[in-house]
């Protein structure tokens, strides 16, 4: 990969969310897969969507492994979103959820063949739901 699509690719502002480069790497391994030719702009902006609907689809098959009783605590406790907090969150998820890792080479092989069967990227290929569906 040339230094110029590196730039485009790591560069964030300042205030831009910590993201994981595990899963970036992963998202970008998947677009040079898919030969996703597109301005460094474009492809920064495709990675960004790409990468909010992987968090997404993680969290939901996250919140799926949780045993029943957690997660109904936990959801009724992500209600209340002002008192939220990756510690809470954490507890929640490091004492309950044993099998992290295979979670997500679930979720990482079903992105991957959603987004290499489908010719356009589309947040409506997945099965996350929308902000209109919530």
């Amino acid at each position: 990969m040339s230094e110029q699509k590196n730039d485009a690719f790591e560069k964030q502002a300042p205030s831009a969310p910590v993201r994981n480069p595990y899963i970036m790497n992963f998202l970008k391994a998947l677009a040079e897969k898919k030969d996703e030719q597109r301005q460094p702009d474009d492809l920064k902006k495709l990675l960004g969507d790409m990468y909010r609907l992987f968090e997404s689809m993680l969290g939901q098959n996250m919140v799926k492994a949780l045993p029943e009783e957690v997660k109904n605590q936990y959801l009724e406790m992500a209600e209340d979103l002002p008192n939220l907090n990756y510690e809470k969150i954490g507890d929640v998820f490091d004492t309950n959820v044993k099998n992290y890792q295979e979670i997500m080479k679930k979720t990482m092989k079903e992105f991957a063949e959603i987004y290499i069967k489908n010719s356009q990227f589309s947040p409506e290929h997945y099965p996350v739901k929308q902000a209109s569906e919530q």
